[in-house]
């Protein structure tokens, strides 16, 4: 049921400013899961991962290429070869 609790916290999030901004800002899995429960939601790890695989399988190939792309360009510019 977590994944319906992260899945309800983001719904919440139209109801209160507040979560609203705090979500726009870069979260750590580990704050997201405190938030969560801070609101009364149990969610783990393994569901902000099924959440983003959720997401990502409804992405065309197109955007996930290009996304990882960007990755590898960044990666390579971080590691000097």
């Amino acid at each position: 049921m977590s994944l319906e609790d992260l899945d309800a916290l983001l719904e919440k999030r139209h109801q209160e400013p507040s979560l609203a901004r705090r979500l726009s800002e870069p979260l750590s899995v580990e704050a997201l899961i405190e938030l969560g429960h801070e609101h009364g939601f149990t969610i783990t790890t393994d569901d902000v991962f099924s959440a983003q695989q959720r997401e990502d399988s409804k992405t065309p190939s197109a955007e996930l290429q290009r996304r990882m792309a960007d990755e590898s360009r960044r990666l390579r510019h971080f590691i000097q070869g």
